[in-house]
């Protein structure tokens, strides 16, 4: 089936239909479909000459750049395949659209009714594909990173599923726009408030990045100085994997944590700095590292070597272990 594209908000949705003979050719016309509400069935046609603004963009933009990409699950680990084109527009400096290049992209989407909730930036944040019964058929949300001047560059679409008495969501493709600018004085203020020419995507995996590791330096630290109050900061309320227990309290892993501290005259603990692998949505991270330990007790010391993992999620209070687990005992 030929793929549906969504312009989500600002990303125009349209459907393209052509022939199997045209299937390797992009389609350069001077047209872009819209959707609006779930009573607009009908695409409308948008001339070459229609502007930026009516695309959704903001400020000076003189081209635009959409990719997309799908997720899968590999060895337990969400991972990007290969990244497909769906788009190219560019616009002159008045922000009319001067060009526009569609690429077509294979999809197995429902076919439907559908139905959006938009957010207040007009950008839509949920779709649901329902059949002429009004049954739903499935449904989809999205969520959306943007750059300095307003325009999104990154969107994750999640479909949503119900698993374990409730209902969660599953990323399943993310959609990625470059978008560059003509430079004026709007431009040049935001260039100079920026001198290290990091994009806002860059600088917030750059800031995950940093708290991970600063979250990790006191993790090690309150294991080192025997501190259960300081330690259990670090962990969510409920603890996916704890060693070999699965779905444990916070009480679980303090009672442990305790036991472990109270036999211990003494525990040192020596890690390589983690490998961290933050999530498509940046709210999950796993984090891996090489781990040495000594514990003291009555005198003798007992010492290993491990290969351990952690999973952090995001939360208003900071970055929480939901899993700790050894994934291969070295010595």
């Amino acid at each position: 089936m030929i793929r549906k594209l969504h312009s989500l908000g600002p990303l125009r949705i349209f459907l393209v239909a052509i022939t199997a003979f045209t299937l390797s050719f992009a389609i350069s016309y001077g047209w872009a479909m819209q959707s609006g509400d779930s009573s607009q069935s009908n695409a409308l046609i948008t001339p070459l000459g229609s502007d930026k603004d009516h695309d959704g963009l903001f400020g000076p933009v003189q081209r635009v750049r959409t990719e997309t990409v799908k997720l899968s699950f590999k060895s337990g680990k969400l991972l990007e395949e290969s990244r497909e084109l769906l788009e190219l527009t560019t616009y002159n400096a008045s922000g009319k659209r001067i060009d526009n290049s569609y690429f077509l992209v294979l999809s197995d989407s429902p076919v439907g009714k559908e139905e959006y909730v938009r957010d207040d930036k007009g950008n839509v944040s949920e779709m649901t594909v329902r059949d002429d019964a009004g049954s739903i058929l499935s449904k989809q949300v999205y969520a959306y990173e943007y750059d300095a001047v307003g325009n999104w560059t990154k969107m994750i679409t999640s479909t949503v599923m119900y698993e374990g008495g409730r209902v969660t969501s599953q990323p399943t493709e993310i959609s990625y726009r470059n978008i560059a600018y003509y430079f004026d004085q709007a431009m040049a203020e935001i260039a100079e408030s920026n001198p290290s020419g990091a994009s806002p995507d860059e600088q917030g995996s750059q800031s995950n990045l940093a708290s991970l590791n600063k979250a990790f330096a006191g993790w090690i630290a309150a294991t080192n100085a025997q501190d259960i109050n300081r330690l259990m900061r670090f962990y969510s309320s409920g603890v996916d994997a704890y060693y070999r227990a699965r779905n444990v309290s916070h009480e679980f892993v303090r009672e442990d944590k305790l036991s472990q501290f109270r036999r211990a005259d003494s525990i040192k603990v020596l890690t390589e700095k983690p490998e961290i692998t933050i999530g498509p949505d940046e709210d999950v991270a796993t984090m891996r590292f090489r781990k040495e330990y000594v514990v003291t007790q009555r005198g003798r010391e007992r010492s290993g070597e491990v290969i351990q993992q952690l999973r952090w999620r995001r939360t208003r209070e900071g970055w929480k272990i939901i899993s700790e687990r050894d994934v291969r005992v070295i010595r």
